[in-house]
């Protein structure tokens, strides 16, 4: 009797008789293959956005910029529709026209010392000329005159050009941000999957509310050092003390080169009364900007925004070694939103841990 022939492998394996299927080979290969290109795909377009990222950092660091002035515009805004019953758009008029004047205010004084001040600083450098030997005098304009003057003028000029058109950019984004909040604020939830988007929302109000924090701790450390300097020079007997310390205290929102900006008028007329005088306004400058910078600054920012001081140093040097001034200008806001987004979006939903930011304390 013959017996029956055995079914092959493959049959007994694709004929669904309760032997589990297996994929073909070839489909097998294909499906790998779909699932590796994906990957490969994924990480160039991370990488790709990185280095897109990375060529507009300049202008993300400026729109950043223009978010921080928003809130502070904001903030004050609120105060004064809080006070005056205003609305939103005449509030925010009226702050403006005050941040005007307060500008204004101190550039028209400094303007009018520095003029008187420079003519003082002119006699004196024609006196020190004509007490020279003779002939040192007709040598010096002779080197003078070989100096690259002009390059070193058209340097100057194309840079302050790129700091005005910085600055107008920064000016104009913080207006439209401070006169419609929620219009982009919305526009950014969007870019969020709708089961996100609540959290969102919390995150940027949670972000927003720790960025004014540490601007209030920006503008005590600016009185402070405005309050040092104006009375230092006035121990000293510099002219115009109250001018020159409220300029810098207004240049002590920029980091590094303020100081620098805020110390040369002083210097100008302190050498206009003496070199002397010019030295020891170089120590007071000096010894106020240690003070401020190792001391009231991070302690400040410790207790508004709870950044360790050692984050805060670490972030200024990091920030300035990646983008620069402007990476130094920002680095503790930008840490600040950092702390928020861990706070919220690791320790509080992964690991389900209480969080802790300065937007919690009272």
């Amino acid at each position: 009797m013959a017996t029956p022939s055995r079914p092959s492998a493959y049959h007994a394996a694709t004929s669904g008789g309760g032997t589990a299927q297996t994929e073909p080979p070839a489909r097998a290969g294909r499906g790998e293959l779909a699932v590796f290109t994906w990957k490969v795909l994924i990480v160039a377009g991370v990488v790709a956005l990185g280095i897109f990222l990375w060529k507009i950092s300049g202008t993300l660091l400026l729109i950043f910029t223009g978010v921080l002035f928003a809130i502070l515009l904001q903030r004050l805004t609120g105060f004064v529709q809080r006070g005056t019953g205003l609305g939103h758009g005449w509030s925010l008029a009226i702050v403006l026209v005050l941040l005007v004047l307060l500008v204004g205010g101190g550039v028209w004084l400094m303007g009018t010392s520095m003029t008187a001040q420079l003519g003082q600083l002119q006699e004196q450098v024609s006196k020190a000329m004509g007490m020279l030997p003779d002939g040192w005098s007709q040598r010096i304009m002779e080197q003078g005159k070989d100096w690259p003057w002009m390059n070193q003028l058209s340097s100057f000029a194309s840079g302050l050009v790129y700091v005005i058109g910085d600055a107008v950019v920064v000016m104009f984004a913080a207006l439209y941000l401070a006169a419609s909040p929620g219009v982009y604020q919305r526009g950014v939830v969007l870019l969020v999957p709708p089961r996100g988007q609540k959290r969102a929302c919390e995150v940027m109000d949670v972000a927003g509310d720790s960025l004014w924090k540490w601007l209030i701790g920006q503008l005590v450390a600016m009185a402070a050092v405005g309050t040092m300097i104006a009375v230092g020079l006035w121990l000293l007997g510099i002219p115009s003390a109250l001018a020159l310390g409220i300029v810098a205290g207004l240049l002590e929102f920029i980091p590094l080169v303020g100081p620098f900006l805020a110390a040369v008028p002083a210097l100008l007329i302190g050498f206009a009364q003496s070199p002397q005088d010019a030295l020891w306004v170089a120590g007071v400058y000096l010894v106020i900007q240690q003070v401020e910078g190792n001391l009231i600054t991070p302690l400040l920012q410790k207790r508004v925004v709870d950044l360790p001081p050692v984050v805060t140093i670490g972030a200024i040097a990091a920030g300035g070694v990646l983008f620069g001034i402007m990476g130094m200008f920002l680095a503790t806001p930008i840490a600040v939103v950092v702390l928020v987004m861990v706070n919220l979006l690791y320790i509080e939903d992964k690991l389900g841990q209480p969080r802790h930011f300065p937007s919690d304390k009272s």
